[in-house]
């Protein structure tokens, strides 16, 4: 279940933002189609937007890829999109680098359109009008339309940045200080186990929690009195050779 179905996102929202940015690429792929395929244009002309479109390619399915990988943290359904990736056109173009290949671009498209059916909560017609509306309005109508405008591009850099600083690796802490942390949680784990044992046991000839018991002891530095445990224990209850070897034990080196 997606954690954040009850919540509606936006162009703010890390997957959003990525699946928009794959949507932006393809829209100029598109105009780049167009220019390719017009009859009277340049020779150079096509040949440039051809090499822009392979460029572009990989750019495109690696935003997609990115927000699958963010929706799938958080429990989305991908499913569809998982089952079309593997399968998806590896080139923009025909054989020869002269056409766009079209089913390249319906797999494009085909791929957007599954990603945005894994983001419930998001309303893509309002932030297709947002988008488009920001960027077709003259900058200097008014300056309320300006204000929008720098908020629109805030929120994507926002959303961008965010995206950026969650794939920077994470700080690997120094396995010195991670072992010296989990030698002070054990540590503390034995000084309370100690006298909770000590109180199960009583007088009773336990044998397990007396091996336990002389074992704590011991490895706590504890020699002295692991030594009279284990000897009134086996005077009491007979003689075994894991509790003799731990009340025997040398007091272990300090730190």
């Amino acid at each position: 279940m997606y954690r954040d179905s009850a919540n509606s996102v936006d162009e703010s929202d890390r997957a959003v933002g990525a699946i928009l940015i794959g949507e932006a690429l393809v829209d100029e792929w598109e105009h780049a189609v167009g220019v390719i395929r017009q009859p009277h244009g340049s020779h150079h002309a096509r040949h440039r937007k051809v090499i822009d479109l392979h460029d572009k390619f990989p750019e495109i399915w690696r935003h997609l890829d990115r927000a699958r990988s963010e929706l799938a943290l958080r429990g989305a359904n991908t499913m569809a999109y998982d089952e079309m990736r593997p399968h998806a056109r590896n080139s923009p173009t025909n054989a020869e680098g002269t056409d766009v290949d079209s089913s390249a671009l319906q797999d494009a498209r085909r791929a957007i359109e599954d990603l945005k059916l894994a983001v419930p909560g998001a309303d893509w017609k309002a932030i297709r009008r947002r988008t488009e509306g920001l960027v077709e309005k003259p900058l200097g109508r008014s300056r309320g339309q300006r204000g929008i405008m720098f908020a629109f591009i805030f929120v994507v850099l926002f959303a961008i940045s965010g995206w950026f600083i969650a794939l920077l690796p994470v700080h690997k802490e120094d396995p010195r200080v991670a072992m010296r942390r989990e030698i002070r949680k054990i540590q503390h784990q034995r000084k309370a186990r100690i006298p909770m044992l000590t109180v199960e046991l009583g007088q009773r000839c336990d044998l397990e929690r007396a091996r336990e018991l002389t074992k704590l002891l011991a490895m706590d530095g504890r020699t002295a009195e692991a030594r009279i445990f284990g000897m009134d224990y086996m005077n009491r209850c007979g003689d075994d050779e894991v509790v003799d070897n731990w009340a025997h034990a040398p007091r272990p080196p300090q730190r």
